[in-house]
């Protein structure tokens, strides 16, 4: 055993650590009060679409971007665009198809980065009475929601896919009851998205591989990034980081699907892991759309930006025309 050890010495080396773990407290408080605090709120609760926002959370990539990141749980388009307009968020994700809807009434709003660029809403049935075709519509019951963006696009899908309407009896549900009627019988086929309704659908019966609308040249821009121009014109710098962070979350995601929802469970513990596993594996179709396949994450096209407004003018009645120019930007966006 060595020699012991004096009372001043130990009393010296003990004043020694707790100097050093003073200084990193410090360090960290300092570093801590440097990140910018923003907050995101989602369109809705936690889906597996979700998940790579929350992995790189957890990897630390908002961090290292300088931002100190708050996720909020959304309930619906309209509640995150009236968030980010009050200020009570900075940045939330939203329907662009609704975020048109609401400049066109003077809301100062911008897109910053599109996440759901190709329109999942497609047309689902049942593997023991397949539609695989369109045309095989005709003579059937379909049931569809009126809440739903999928009811308004229903008759454009129809006249591009070749579909006699007059040949087709729409029913009109409750909000979330189309699936109850594809179940039930009364409908031989629904509308629905293709990975997430439809999904809930095959967990009691096994469905048939859905008909996608934007199969069919109907496409409106999905859910994305928005924020204010106000917040844009003095936050640049912090939107081009929040970006890069959720770009890296979402190709590491994406691969890795297990540890994006592994990383979401652990912030919302009651999510249902195992349907949103096989939701963030059948969403990376969705990231892209036939114009923007080939850009970096977020990127938009103009031309799928001008198919959104016709669609919102032709079926949503949509009075007036927005400057789409100044509604959406690419500019934060890495190269």
């Amino acid at each position: 055993m060595g020699p012991k050890m004096s009372k001043s010495k130990l009393f010296q080396l003990a004043a020694g650590a707790a100097g050093v773990l003073l200084a990193l407290s410090f360090a960290g408080a300092s570093q801590a009060a440097d990140l910018k605090k923003v907050t995101l709120q989602l369109d809705w609760l936690p889906t597996g679409y979700h998940g790579p926002i929350f992995l790189a959370q957890q990897k630390g990539y908002y961090r290292d971007a300088g931002i100190d990141l708050k996720i909020i749980d959304g309930q619906g388009t309209t509640a995150a665009l009236q968030a980010v307009a009050s200020g009570n968020a900075d940045i939330v994700l939203a329907n662009y198809a609704r975020m048109i809807q609401s400049v066109s009434t003077g809301i100062s709003l911008v897109a910053v980065g599109g996440l759901l660029q190709r329109l999942p809403d497609a047309i689902v049935s049942l593997q023991s009475a397949p539609i695989t075709d369109p045309k095989q519509l005709e003579g059937t019951t379909i049931a569809t929601s009126a809440a739903d963006a999928a009811s308004k696009l229903l008759p454009a899908f129809l006249q591009s896919a070749k579909v006699d309407a007059a040949k087709v009896t729409i029913v009109n549900t409750a909000s979330g009851q189309a699936p109850a009627a594809l179940l039930g019988g009364s409908a031989k086929s629904m509308t629905g998205w293709s990975f997430t309704d439809a999904l809930a659908v095959d967990a009691e019966k096994p469905i048939a591989q859905p008909i996608l609308m934007s199969d069919f040249g109907i496409n409106l821009l999905g859910v994305g990034f928005v924020t204010t121009k106000t917040y844009a014109a003095a936050n640049g710098e912090v939107l081009k980081g929040f970006l890069a962070a959720t770009a890296k979350g979402y190709k590491e995601g994406t691969a890795d699907p297990d540890a994006a929802i592994a990383a979401m469970a652990k912030e919302r513990p009651l999510i249902d892991k195992k349907l949103q596993l096989v939701q963030l594996k059948r969403f990376p179709p969705f990231l892209h759309s036939a114009k923007s396949e080939g850009k970096p994450f977020g990127w938009t096209s103009k031309e799928d930006w001008e198919q959104t407004q016709s669609l919102l003018q032709k079926y949503f009645d949509m009075k007036g025309q927005v400057d789409l120019a100044s509604v959406y930007t690419n500019e934060y966006l890495a190269p």
